[in-house]
């Protein structure tokens, strides 16, 4: 009998079917060491192994449908998911109260590494407890009154929500960024900008060049001593030209006529705007849906992330 039969029959011959039972009635009243009893019990054996192994995979493919659905209600697993507060896409959950399900197999708190079934409506990622406590320090205010920051990688993502809390919270804040037209864009357009924009200062700098990082050292001493500086630049991979695009063609454009920061370049053209980047060819094709950074999507097969070493490039 082939092992795929339902797959093309909705039922057995009853004439076979009732045949069969009547064989293994037979095989009964053998000794289990005789040859015929032997041949059926491991085909009966076969049978059961894979009857068994196709259960438990239609188990684990429904509770691993169960589990993402449950990730995907979530604020930071949602499907998607492109949090930019500048165009007011803030981070929200669609999981009604403060859970948003509970899984199937339990999954190892990104924090606290603590197996969790509890899953919280806002972190996919974080058991209840460690969800709990950065609920508390998301939210958390404290006076920076007369405090300087210097915050590298401050104009998207986590970067802006720090030089957000710096600024909210009353620092003078120095940012640094690749794109500073594009910075200045997004924190001018935040609906409370007017209360802070006069502390925001934005330094258009690429720190892969020891000489602008030397300028920077020198500019933010000249400016006084610093209380709080935060490392958060960082290039993971070398994005292709195509994704810098859009970015690019925003620092060519001119600035709103709104109130806007300061922005220094130390009288160097940003690395954004150099002949490889603004190539035609290097536009991206209509229709693209952009990252919270601006950046294009990074559609290659590989990268630095799955490359051997002898296969990164070397400028990476």
């Amino acid at each position: 009998m082939p092992r795929n039969l339902w797959a093309v029959k909705d039922r057995i011959d009853p004439d076979r079917l009732a045949e069969a039972l009547r064989v293994l009635a037979d095989v009964e009243q053998l000794p289990p060491e005789h040859p015929d009893a032997v041949t059926v019990q491991r085909a009966v054996g076969g049978l059961f192994k894979t009857v068994k192994e196709r259960r438990r995979a239609e188990r684990r493919s429904a509770c691993l449908v169960a589990d993402r659905a449950v990730t995907a209600a979530t604020a930071t697993g949602a499907p998607g998911r492109i949090d930019d507060e500048t165009h007011g896409q803030a981070l929200t959950s669609k999981a009604a109260g403060g859970r948003a399900g509970t899984l199937g197999r339990t999954r190892a708190c990104y924090v606290c590494k603590q197996r969790y079934r509890e899953v919280d409506a806002f972190y996919h990622q974080l058991c209840p407890p460690c969800a709990a406590r950065n609920h508390e320090r998301r939210h958390a205010r404290t006076d920076l009154t007369g405090r300087r920051a210097l915050l590298t990688g401050g104009r998207a993502k986590i970067g802006m929500y720090i030089a957000l809390r710096l600024l909210r919270d009353g620092a003078h804040t120095t940012i640094t960024t690749r794109f500073p037209r594009d910075a200045a864009r997004r924190f001018s357009a935040m609906e409370d900008s007017a209360g802070w924009l006069p502390r925001l200062r934005i330094v258009g700098i690429d720190l892969r060049d020891p000489g602008r990082v030397i300028a920077l050292a020198d500019d933010v001493a000249a400016q006084g001593p610093l209380d709080i500086l935060i490392n958060n630049a960082a290039q993971t991979i070398r994005r292709s030209p195509e994704a810098y695009a859009n970015l690019t063609a925003s620092e060519r454009a001119p600035l709103p006529g709104s109130p806007l920061p300061e922005v220094v370049t130390f009288g160097r053209t940003p690395e954004s705007l150099t002949a490889e980047s603004t190539s035609i060819r290097h536009v991206p094709p209509a229709g693209i849906v952009l990252d919270a950074g601006g950046l294009a999507p990074d559609l290659r097969p590989a990268n630095s992330w799955s490359q051997v070493v002898g296969e990164v490039d070397a400028l990476e």
